[in-house]
């Protein structure tokens, strides 16, 4: 096996640590710094293992979680530059296309993108219990299956489930 490859392998195992721990956490600006520690180390990941969709629409995912990093929770601009870098993942998704295979990473990341956008951590766990089942089966049908990526979109579902279900009960606990 290439160095490049047992290195995208290891990198990609980073992710799946930070992406745990991010859906733990009940503040928009907490989420997006450590979702942007986790796709970076994806971004480099697929980068390589020579899986160019997911390595260039990575890219443009660590300029949206800055832009909503900056951009407040209640402004249109969110919705607004949410549509721009999704429009922006697809034309680069096509560019980098791999096959058929790419669409579900378009597709997914682009959609994560609009619901990021609501600022609601809530609905985007929700989310990303379909967006990050998408992006698991790509992971796993590229040509060199990721499996960082692989571990990191399995633990994004379950750490996403858990968060939803913590923060239901503590809001349960809240209203008794």
């Amino acid at each position: 096996m290439e160095a490049r490859i047992i290195a995208g392998q290891i990198l990609g195992i980073v992710a799946p640590i930070i992406t745990f721990v991010s859906y733990q956490v009940n503040s928009k600006k907490k989420l997006l710094i450590l979702q942007t520690a986790a796709t970076l180390s994806t971004c480099i990941s697929y980068l390589l293992l020579g899986a160019s969709s997911g390595f260039a629409l990575n890219i443009v995912c660590i300029i949206r979680n800055v832009a909503f990093f900056f951009q407040d929770s209640k402004s249109k601009m969110n919705m607004i530059s949410a549509c721009i870098l999704a429009a922006v993942m697809g034309g680069l998704g096509f560019l980098s296309w791999e096959g058929p295979i790419s669409l579900l990473v378009i597709i997914a990341l682009a959609a994560n993108t609009i619901f990021m956008s609501f600022g609601d951590a809530q609905l985007l766990r929700k989310s990303v219990i379909c967006t990050s089942s998408m992006i698991l089966i790509y992971n796993i049908f590229i040509e060199n299956p990721t499996i960082g990526g692989i571990i990191n979109e399995s633990v994004a579902i379950v750490a996403s489930i858990i968060g939803i279900i913590t923060f239901i009960k503590m809001k349960k606990e809240i209203t008794k």
